[in-house]
């Protein structure tokens, strides 16, 4: 077992807006953590922003169980501390942020990693400053295709729940691709500057669970990830579309991909951004995005076969090279607590 599960105070903090959270999945969990944590204590979600909220209340709770989705987690962080843990179980629709974390796993299975000596660590993850809405986030945050998305679940059928939503969404916005007038600066050194689809910055390899934005990307290496992509014509919509869930179309024509520390994203036509973080809409965008990265900043539960680990050898091609990719300059390995 990780010893951080044996020798903590646990809350289990649940969502039960989240897709597959209830009652009898939240009892579940802390039967399992109550014969293995040194306490545990359950705490509901009732608004939009209380789970950062519950974790200032419960500050001496050194592990954090949290049962939702990528939401859930992007609110929870903002009200943690560094001495904390997060252990994120996927319940909601997207999970992405899970998958990042834990690969193709559920909560059950996630729960059963933590008894096997050496399949988990402690990572010391980086995070998103978003600097004109104020927040942090850990997933990562994207401009274009995946903004509309989630702006258009909104209107999905009710009835049609989960990810499916993403997905009837993600088909109808696929009929019509954005092709915003976007610029694109990394450090300084503009990445890309014309209509543009979509612009991905992380954090996170994965979103939406099966669509690798940023293929190259790793949660703890001090730099952000950034992916843009050119307006596609529907043939190009065709041909691309595949192989998001690869990550295969990297060096493409239209593709640019990048690392640095800080990222200007603006479209130049004056007006909002369509965009988005850890998979919740910016309602209120303006014109203008910056994201900066803030490195070591969450210390989170992975298991050590993760996407969240290096892997030597892997090869990401540059449009307009920032920072070399991580398998060319010499990656440090993982921090672990």
């Amino acid at each position: 077992m990780t010893d951080i599960v044996r020798q903590s105070d646990c809350l289990v903090l649940v969502n039960p807006s989240a897709a597959a959270a209830d009652p009898g999945v939240a009892r579940e969990i802390e039967g399992w953590l109550s014969g293995r944590a040194r306490t545990v204590r359950t705490a509901w979600t009732q608004a939009p922003g209380h789970a950062a909220e519950l974790a200032r209340e419960h500050a001496d709770a050194g592990l954090i169980v949290a049962v939702g989705g990528d939401g859930t987690l992007s609110e929870l962080i903002q009200g943690m501390t560094g001495r904390q843990v997060l252990c994120a179980l996927p319940a909601g629709s997207g999970n992405s942020t899970v998958r990042n974390l834990f690969g193709d796993r559920s909560w059950r299975q996630v729960l059963d990693l933590l008894d096997d000596p050496g399949a988990c660590t402690v990572r010391r993850l980086d995070l998103l400053r978003l600097v004109e809405p104020g927040v942090t986030a850990v997933l990562g945050a994207s401009t274009g295709f995946l903004g509309q998305v989630l702006r258009d679940a909104r209107a999905v059928d009710p009835a049609v729940r989960g990810i499916d939503r993403y997905y009837t969404a993600a088909a109808g916005v696929l009929q019509t691709m954005p092709a915003h007038p976007t610029r694109v600066t990394v450090d300084g050194i503009v990445l890309a500057d014309g209509p543009t689809a979509s612009v991905a910055v992380g954090g996170g390899r994965f979103r939406a669970w099966s669509f690798q934005f940023l293929p190259g990307s790793l949660l703890d290496d001090g730099l952000l990830d950034i992916c843009t992509i050119g307006a596609l014509t529907p043939a190009g919509v065709a041909e691309l579309t595949p192989l998001m869930t690869t990550g295969q179309y990297l060096g493409r024509p239209g593709i640019g991909y990048a690392r640095g520390t800080s990222v200007v994203v603006e479209r130049t036509d004056g007006l909002p951004l369509v965009a988005e973080w850890d998979g919740s809409p910016w309602d209120a965008a303006g014109s203008r995005l910056t994201i900066e990265i803030v490195p070591d900043a969450l210390r989170a539960l992975a298991a050590t076969d993760g996407p969240c680990h290096p892997q030597p050898g892997r090869a990401v091609l540059l449009r307009a090279g920032v920072r070399p990719p991580a398998a060319t300059r010499g990656a440090p390995g993982p921090r672990s607590a």
